[in-house]
């Protein structure tokens, strides 16, 4: 991976893409870490529905928190750990399985009922 990363224009809104080559998500927040004085880094990744309202403008984030209540769509926010990153390149590529980083939780479970249907 480069040194140096545009975060905002490479990862942001890219596509994550698990160790097994499985589409499982979008980056949808970056988090970074770090104390006064020193370098900030990216120290995690955040995907799911509970982190559209933070992105919205400030006017319509309520708004956003009903639409993407828990109600509607769980407002789950899933963080991944940016150690938990191989490269960044059209997609972000992870180290891992996406069901080891609780990534594309409701494609698994379609994926073991659309498995019981015959031909499926």
């Amino acid at each position: 991976m480069e040194d140096r990363l545009d975060v905002a224009y490479r990862v942001l809104d890219a596509q994550l893409v698990d160790v097994d080559g499985r589409r499982c998500g979008r980056v949808d927040d970056i988090e970074f870490a770090g104390t006064i004085g020193e370098a900030l880094y990216i120290s995690a990744l955040l995907t799911g529905h509970g982190v559209y309202p933070s992105r919205m403008p400030r006017r319509l984030q309520a708004l956003g928190r009903r639409l993407f209540g828990p109600g509607v769509l769980g407002r789950t926010i899933l963080r991944v750990p940016w150690t938990a990153v191989e490269d960044v390149q059209a997609a972000v590529h992870l180290r891992e399985p996406a069901a080891e980083l609780a990534l594309a939780t409701t494609d698994l479970a379609l994926q073991r009922w659309v498995e019981r249907i015959p031909g499926g």
